[in-house]
């Protein structure tokens, strides 16, 4: 760490510290549980005080009784979205809360509140998973990502936190050059942890099978962290030839934070049993799905006491598989079937990154469901579930944005996107590759 990242790292506890050691206390709590430490008794005695906070104080749970999870309703994104209300604890503020918004990686965007509590909880996962890669507090982090104004940070902004935010829309061979370039002058000194949408990493594997590595051979990355998508194997061995250190591939989300990693296998999402209940439901009931068998991905989070999300569908889809971590059998997430997205095209051709639609819907709170399909060249459409409160002019104006002025762009309303058999909305469909 150089002089700077140190200062970054001191002051970071130092505040901690002042303010409670809320973060270190967390950590410390993450680091027991993944050396064996974990007793079911610990998520009970949780979970059993946070259903007795929402029978006092949430609406939407006033005639609930008792505190066994299992008999709790299941809350879907739509009831969340169309309910906030009821589901704000009256001891909060709205006001005084912090909004966490997903663009929809499942074709449905959503927001949801935390607490600060909360928000120490997910800063403490953060810094922790993020571990994994050799990753401490203060150092560089190289975020790759789709850039709007609503998440797009200032360069002072990014100089104090000392993480970096590189634009992903341009996937064209000129556009990668161009990331690599930055990469490479933000990773010298001392290096840097690169995080990244798995569908951009699939992009720089395209572009290492037709150039080679020579791009990258002076970056200085010391981990990779995917999101968002399946990070496919052969993505993860280029990244690791490329650059040369581990590449981990993450479940998290806006609304929640870290819900796994993973570590022992590729694609086998160890769960974090701290911070959450994941449980895994069938299809058509709200029954336990068997040890194998796919189903809903529905997860309680233990510490967002300001709105809580009590048995919230997530929209993914996977399978509790058996794993041998640290010494210890443990039920961990695979056969993930979640956030499978098509590559489209910009008007000249070029491969633009998926992300640049769901975060440009981030603004039209009215649509509830969407998918973007590329039709043809230059020929897209817009399908989505909406009523009328949301600005059709300024909407084809974000898209025209993205992939291009001389798009043919259609808006279609629908009453439904169609779900697949893994329980998935297709999001991104490109129908010229079909």
């Amino acid at each position: 760490m150089t002089i700077l990242e140190l200062f970054r790292n001191t002051v970071f506890w130092t505040l901690d510290y002042v303010k409670g050691g809320r973060v270190r206390k967390y950590m410390s709590t993450l680091l027991s549980v993944d050396r064996g430490g974990y007793s079911p008794d610990y998520q009970r005695v949780k979970s059993e005080k946070l259903l007795r906070h929402c029978i006092n104080t949430v609406p939407a749970y006033k005639k609930m009784s008792g505190t066994n999870l299992a008999d709790w309703p299941v809350v879907s994104k739509k009831e969340l979205r169309e309910n906030k209300a009821s589901h704000l604890s009256s001891l909060y503020e709205a006001e005084n809360l912090i909004s966490m918004s997903t663009s929809g990686s499942t074709g449905t965007p959503f927001s949801c509140l935390q607490d600060i509590n909360k928000k120490k909880h997910v800063n403490a996962e953060v810094i922790y998973y993020s571990g994994k890669t050799g990753y401490k507090i203060g150092q560089r982090i190289i975020y790759i990502r789709s850039l709007v104004k609503k998440v797009a940070k200032s360069p002072i902004q990014q100089f104090l936190s000392n993480i970096y935010q590189l634009n992903s829309k341009d996937l064209s061979d000129k556009g990668i050059e161009e990331l690599f370039r930055q990469i490479k002058k933000l990773s010298s000194g001392s290096g840097a942890m690169v995080l990244s949408y798995a569908s951009t990493l699939d992009a720089f594997r395209k572009y290492f099978e037709k150039h080679g590595f020579d791009a990258v051979k002076d970056c200085k990355i010391f981990g990779i962290i995917s999101g968002s998508e399946m990070l496919y194997d052969v993505t993860r061995e280029s990244m690791e030839r490329a650059f040369g250190c581990k590449c981990f591939s993450r479940y998290s989300n806006e609304e929640n934070g870290i819900l796994g990693q993973d570590e022992v296998e590729n694609n086998i999402f160890l769960t974090n049993n701290v911070s959450y209940v994941v449980e895994i439901l069938k299809f058509d009931s709200d029954e336990p799905a068997s040890v194998g068998e796919v189903g809903r991905i529905v997860v309680t989070d233990l510490y967002n006491y300001a709105m809580p999300m009590i048995r919230y569908d997530t929209g993914d889809a996977g399978a509790w598989v058996e794993v041998i971590y640290n010494g210890k059998k443990r039920l961990a997430i695979g056969n993930f079937a979640g956030r499978a997205v098509d590559i489209i095209f910009d008007c000249d051709g070029n491969q633009i990154s998926p992300h640049m639609i769901t975060n440009g819907m981030w603004k039209f709170e009215g649509i509830s469901q969407f998918q973007f399909v590329q039709k043809q060249k230059n020929d897209y459409e817009m399908r989505i579930c909406a009523g009328s409160n949301y600005d059709e002019a300024e909407l084809l104006e974000v898209l025209h944005s993205i992939v291009g002025e001389n798009a043919h762009i259609k808006i279609k309303k629908v009453d439904e996107i169609p779900i697949l058999s893994s329980g998935k909305r297709r999001y991104i469909v490109n129908e010229m590759l079909k």
